[in-house]
């Protein structure tokens, strides 16, 4: 490849990545001024310019909603739930100045639903891994979890990690701003001690919070294929027994009418085969993930990663099917 077409793809992300914090500051901006409703339905309007304006990346948004969710056969269903996910793409900036500048008004507006299954979990006295999708206000979901009195450390991504790192690092830090477990804020994954520093947060009845939408080696059916997800919640509830809890924060239209919605917990027998379990583990986890993507399919923001996931479990599986070559002794 020549150095030319080695940096014109670096261009493309620093110009998106300027433009990205241009909107983020114009958002803090507007926030001062402009009600929630109305700051919510300009960025939706974004969202519908970003939609219409690359025709490819509509065609092929619309046939993975439409893979997942064949049940969805009505093409002005397709286009409206294509546009509002390319809304969510801008909707984190909107979500942090919308808990940051009204508090008290999310939070009495917030509907809680199945709150049992969240007093179930902890009644086990083993610490919760709080699991979501990347669905809903998930920026700001762990201060929401904060306000509500349930502390939880996430584990994060390093922003220099991702492909737009400067303005990654910026919702990370307003995000983080609004609230978090002071005593252990974030686990950064690819840390070297990351899975003994969070097996000793769990054994000592803390709470962990991940998303499991993140691409993997784990292969587990999703949405009807075989997709490559990240694994490492089964082995954590194997390895300290504490429940996986799905949870996800769902947008309102006016950006105050919030709901908060646990699913039932997910426990692991810690006393069978570890890497049956931690598979099976796995497949309850994306079956709770399919029920919220289906409950919001607008509100997912990882819509455009999904082939990604289904295609590397097809080379996952090839490559484990080819014949070990032998050596020279055997």
């Amino acid at each position: 490849m020549s150095e030319n077409a080695t940096e014109k793809p670096k261009l493309l992300l620093r110009l998106l990545e300027g433009s990205f914090l241009a909107l983020f500051h114009t958002t803090r901006y507007l926030s001062k001024i402009l009600p929630p409703p109305y700051l919510h339905r300009l960025v939706a309007l974004i969202g519908d310019f970003f939609f219409y304006a690359r025709p490819g990346m509509r065609r092929r948004l619309e046939a993975k909603i439409s893979d997942a969710l064949p049940e969805i056969t009505d093409p002005r269903e397709l286009a409206r739930i294509g546009r509002q996910v390319c809304g969510c793409i801008f909707m984190p900036m909107v979500d942090i100045f919308t808990l940051a500048r009204h508090s008290d008004r999310f939070m009495r507006e917030l509907q809680v639903e199945n709150e049992e299954y969240l007093a179930e979990a902890e009644a086990l006295g083993k610490g919760v891994i709080f699991a979501s999708a990347h669905i809903g206000a998930i920026t700001i979901i762990h201060a929401v979890m904060v306000r509500y009195g349930k502390l939880y450390t996430p584990i994060t991504f390093p922003a220099e990690d991702t492909p737009l790192p400067r303005y990654v690092e910026t919702l990370q830090f307003y995000g983080g701003s609004l609230g978090c477990d002071t005593e252990e804020p974030v686990f950064w994954a690819g840390e070297e001690d990351i899975i003994p520093r969070i097996q000793e947060h769990l054994a000592e009845r803390k709470n962990l919070g991940l998303t499991f939408d993140v691409p993997g080696n784990t292969i587990v059916e999703f949405f009807g294929r075989p997709a490559a997800m990240a694994g490492g919640m089964g082995h954590f509830a194997y390895d300290t027994g504490a429940p996986i809890l799905p949870f996800y924060l769902l947008r309102g239209k006016s950006g105050l009418d919030n709901r908060l919605i646990f699913d039932e917990p997910i426990i692991a027998n810690t006393d069978a085969d570890r890497k049956t379990e931690v598979k099976a583990v796995m497949r309850e986890v994306m079956k709770a993930g399919e029920r919220m993507i289906k409950r919001a399919p607008e509100q997912w923001m990882s819509w455009f990663g999904m082939w990604q996931w289904w295609d590397r479990a097809e080379e996952l599986k090839k490559e484990k099917a080819q014949p070990i070559p032998k050596t020279k002794t055997e």
